[in-house]
């Protein structure tokens, strides 16, 4: 029978960059919101954790935001803003949020006339904000602004001004 060895030995390993910051591969030009944030994160040296804690969502968002597999929602698009220094949303190369909504829907082609209802949505989408906030801005609650944008009740020539200018 082999005696058993106790021995073991160490070495010490220097200038080996951490597993985590070469984990994945980053292009130098990021295609889409996620490979923006993880090239951002790679560049600043931080973990998941740490970027997640700093734009105040959970590492897990984190990690779907990064690997594509969920687009951040209007209301979370500041903080990633602020975290990148600059807003790639704007860039329509990036696409859009999926949707399950239909492509050309009638009432929403371009040659078909809009109503006010459908005028006023489009305006809150172009200027990015939630129900809540456009609403919170014209100082009406969120029901009326959905009376509104359903063409149920119409608001006040003042307002349709505030809207629109």
């Amino acid at each position: 029978m082999l005696p058993l060895c106790e021995r073991s030995t160490s070495v010490s390993r220097t200038g080996t960059p951490k597993f985590w910051r070469h984990s994945y591969p980053i292009g130098k030009q990021p295609n889409t919101i996620g490979e923006h944030l993880r090239k951002k994160r790679f560049e600043l040296g931080l973990k998941q954790s740490q970027a997640a804690r700093e734009m105040q969502v959970s590492k897990l968002t984190l990690s779907l935001w990064e690997t594509d597999k969920v687009y951040p929602k209007w209301a979370q698009q500041p903080k990633i803003t602020t975290f990148l220094g600059y807003d790639p949303f704007t860039n329509p190369a990036l696409g859009a949020p999926p949707s399950n909504k239909p492509i050309g829907v009638a009432i929403l082609s371009p040659n078909s006339p809009i109503s006010l209802g459908q005028a006023i949505r489009a305006e809150r989408i172009k200027q990015r904000k939630t129900c809540k906030m456009f609403a919170a801005e014209l100082g009406v609650s969120v029901k009326t602004l959905w009376l509104w944008e359903a063409d149920r009740n119409a608001p006040s020539k003042q307002t349709i001004l505030k809207i629109f200018l």
